[in-house]
C-alpha cells in the first residue's frame, strides 16, 4: 500500500580552462558551488548542489585496485545486444551516495546501484514512488512522513537490508558534517529520523521509519528520494574503500572496473523487467574523434558528449540519420555573477543592469570557455533535450535545429555597443566619471568581487570582468579566499559581487536560493510574486504545472536580476539507433532503462 493521502496520517576556484568539465562537474544536488567550478569541493546535482560552491576551476566481490596491472577487460560473457556501452569523457571518480558526487556518478547511484525508501517520479504528485519503502504516508502538516521498511530485501552480496541499515544511513545525513550535503540535495530542513512501532494496527512493528523537518515542505516525498541506503557494515569506517566497492540493493552491482571502464551487470534477484540491458559499461574516451569512430563501428553504443569540435560538421554527414541520433542537451548548470539586493550601489536594478550590459561576452566565449554556451536571462532549466533532425541539419538547417551556439560568431563590436550603453546608464544614474572613475558626493563607485582565488577558469574570468568594468569607471577590487571562508560572508549578505556556479536538478522549485525565506537566499532577493511563483511550483501536481510555474519564475528572475547567468553548457548526445528506451533525467540518459534492439530499432525521447 503506498498512501500519501495528506489528511490520513498518514567555487569557483580556478582549475586549467581545458578541464572545466571534470572539476567544475565535480558534484549534483542543489547549489551554488564556488566558481572554482569545484562546487564543493565541491563540485551534482545535484554535489554541486543546494549549496552555492565555488567556481574552481562491487558487491559480491571486492573491486580490483584501479593503479594494479591487469589483463585488458574482457566483455565476452554477454552477448552484443545486451551490453550497452557509454562514452564519457572521463569516469565518475567516486560511488558513494553520501560524498559528492559528478553528474555520472550520480546517475549511477541513483539509477543503477543503490536505493532509497522512494525513488523520484515525474509524472506527477507525490514524485516519488515506492523503493525500499512498500508503504509511506506524509503526516498531516507537511513536515514529517512514515515510512515502513518492505520485507525482504538485499544488498548485492547477499545480505538483507535490514532497519538498522535504513537507520544509520538516513542519519548519516543529519548533524553539522553533513550540512553541505542536505544543501545539495534540497534536504536543508532535514531534522530527525527514528523508528517507531507504526500504526496499532500494523501487525509488522518496528520496521517503520519516521522522518521529520523543521518546516512545512509538499515535495518532502520527492526530497528523500536521495537519501538511499548502504549496508551499515560494509561503509561504517571504510568509507573512503566504500567509494570504490559500492555495495546497494539497486537493479546493477559494480562487476569490475579499471581505468578505462566500469562494467555494471544485472543482479540476479533483479526482475529483467527492471532493466534494460543486463550490462552497462562506462567507457573514458578523452578523445572525441576515436569516441565517434568507436560509434561507427558499433563498439559504442552512446556518445555522452559530442566534442565542440565535431559540431555541426559530423552531424551532417551522409547516413549519420540512418544510423544515429542526436538530441541537444542543456544541463541545468550556470555560471553566475551574484549581486547583494540588500544594499549597495549594486543594489540598484539599473546599475546591475549596466554591469551586465558592459560584459564582454565574445571575449567571454572565445577567451573563458572556448566552446559555444548559452545565456538564458535565469538559472532555471526550462529546455528539455531536443532530439534534431539530422536530415535537416545535412540539408544545411543547422540554425532551425537548435545549433545556433555553434554558429554564433564573436560580435566584438556587440560588446563596444554594450559598454558605450552602460557608461551612458552610469551618467544618468549621477554616477559622474571623474579621471577614469566613476563619482559622487558619497564616493567612488567601488564594487568588490568575491571570487575562490586560484588560477584557471575563475580568474581568467574575474580578471576579464573586473578590466571591463574598469573601462567604464567602476573599481572592483577582488575578495579572495577558500570557499569554505567565502560562503559566511555571502550568506549574512556583506558582500556586492561573488562568482559562483549553480547546478541544480531540471525541476527544481528554487526555493532554498530564491525564495525571500530560502536558507540559501544569498542575494536577498525578496519579491512577493516570485515568493507565489516558487510556491505554486512547490505544490504543482502535475508536469504541465511544474513546467508552468518554472516559466514564471524564469521571467520574474529574469526582471529583478538577482543574477547574471555567464555561461551555461549546451552539448550534443549521439546514440546509435540501436538504442531503445532511452529518457532523461537532469539531461543525462536514465541508465536502468537504457537497453538494445535490432538495427533498425529508433531511440526513443521520454
Amino acid at each position: 500500500m503506498w498512501r500519501t493521502d495528506r489528511g490520513r496520517g498518514c567555487a569557483f576556484a580556478g582549475q586549467p580552462r581545458t578541464g572545466w568539465r571534470s572539476r567544475a562537474r565535480r558534484s549534483v544536488g542543489y547549489g551554488l558551488t564556488a566558481l572554482a567550478l569545484a562546487c564543493g569541493e565541491t563540485g551534482p546535482r545535484r554535489g554541486v548542489g543546494a549549496d552555492m560552491a565555488a567556481l574552481s576551476g562491487s558487491s559480491t566481490g571486492a573491486v580490483e585496485d584501479v593503479g594494479a596491472e591487469r589483463a585488458p577487460l574482457q566483455l565476452t560473457s554477454v552477448g552484443p545486444t545486451e551490453t550497452v556501452v557509454i562514452a564519457l569523457r572521463e569516469l565518475p571518480e567516486a560511488l558513494d551516495p553520501l560524498a559528492d558526487l559528478d553528474p555520472w556518478g550520480q546517475r549511477v547511484v541513483d539509477d543503477l546501484l543503490f536505493e532509497g525508501l522512494v525513488r523520484r517520479w515525474p509524472e506527477g504528485y507525490p514524485w516519488a514512488e515506492p523503493a525500499l519503502a512498500d508503504r509511506c504516508a506524509i503526516e498531516p502538516g507537511d513536515r514529517a512522513l512514515r515510512c515502513h521498511l518492505a520485507q525482504g530485501r538485499t544488498f548485492h552480496d547477499g545480505t538483507p537490508v535490514t532497519v538498522e541499515d535504513v537507520v544509520y544511513s538516513l542519519e548519516s545525513w543529519l548533524g553539522p558534517r553533513a550540512a553541505k550535503l542536505r544543501r545539495s540535495h534540497g534536504l536543508d530542513g532535514l531534522e530527525n529520523v527514528e523508528v517507531f512501532d507504526g500504526p496499532s494496527d500494523e501487525l509488522d512493528a518496528g520496521r517503520w521509519i519516521r522522518i521529520s523537518f523543521d518546516a512545512a515542505d509538499p515535495l518532502i516525498l520527492e526530497r528523500i528520494a536521495a537519501m538511499k541506503i548502504v549496508p551499515k557494515s560494509k561503509r561504517r569506517g571504510r568509507k573512503q574503500a566504500f567509494s570504490k566497492e559500492p555495495i546497494g540493493s539497486g537493479p546493477m552491482r559494480l562487476a569490475a572496473v579499471d581505468a578505462e571502464k566500469m562494467v555494471f551487470e544485472r543482479t540476479d534477484a533483479v526482475d529483467p523487467e527492471r532493466t534494460g540491458a543486463r550490462r552497462i559499461v562506462l567507457r573514458a574516451l578523452p578523445d572525441g574523434a576515436q569516441a565517434l569512430t568507436l560509434l561507427r563501428r558499433g563498439e559504442v553504443h552512446l556518445v555522452a558528449a559530442l566534442s565542440p569540435d565535431h559540431v555541426p560538421k559530423e552531424l551532417g554527414k551522409p547516413g549519420m540519420a540512418a544510423r544515429f541520433n542526436a538530441f541537444l542537451r542543456t544541463p541545468p548548470i550556470y555560471d553566475l555573477l551574484l549581486y547583494n539586493l540588500r544594499e549597495g550601489a549594486q543594489s540598484g536594478p539599473r546599475l546591475r543592469g549596466a554591469l551586465a550590459e558592459s560584459i564582454p561576452w565574445a571575449r567571454v566565449d572565445r577567451e573563458v570557455y572556448g566552446r559555444p554556451g548559452l545565456r538564458p536571462a535565469a538559472p532555471v532549466d526550462l529546455d528539455p533535450p531536443k532530439k534534431l533532425d539530422l536530415r535537416a541539419i545535412a540539408e544545411g538547417d543547422l540554425e532551425g535545429q537548435g545549433l545556433e551556439p555553434w554558429l554564433r560568431a564573436a560580435d566584438d563590436e556587440a560588446d563596444v555597443r554594450g559598454s558605450a550603453s552602460a557608461a551612458a546608464t552610469l551618467d544618468a544614474l549621477g554616477w559622474e566619471l571623474d579621471r577614469g572613475v566613476r563619482r559622487r558626493s558619497t564616493g567612488q563607485l567601488r564594487l568588490p568581487l568575491m571570487w575562490d582565488g586560484t588560477k584557471g577558469l575563475a580568474s581568467d574570468l574575474s580578471g576579464l570582468l573586473r578590466g571591463a568594468w574598469r573601462e567604464i569607471g567602476v573599481q572592483v577590487p577582488s575578495v579572495t579566499a577558500n570557499w569554505g571562508y567565502l560562503i559566511k560572508p555571502l550568506s549574512a549578505g556583506t558582500f556586492s559581487l561573488a562568482l559562483a556556479r549553480y547546478a541544480d536538478s531540471s525541476h527544481s522549485d528554487l526555493h532554498t536560493f530564491f525564495h525571500s525565506r530560502g536558507r540559501g537566499n544569498i542575494t536577498g532577493v525578496d519579491d512577493p510574486a516570485l515568493d507565489a511563483a516558487i510556491e505554486t511550483l512547490r505544490e504543482a501536481r502535475t508536469p504541465d504545472l511544474r513546467r508552468e510555474a518554472q516559466r514564471t519564475i524564469a521571467d520574474r528572475l529574469g526582471e529583478l536580476r538577482p543574477v547574471t547567468v555567464l555561461f551555461a553548457p549546451a552539448e550534443i548526445l549521439l546514440s546509435s539507433r540501436r538504442i531503445t528506451d532511452l529518457e532523461f533525467v537532469d539531461d543525462l540518459p536514465r541508465l536502468d532503462r537504457l537497453g538494445l534492439g535490432g538495427e533498425a530499432s529508433d531511440a526513443l525521447l521520454r
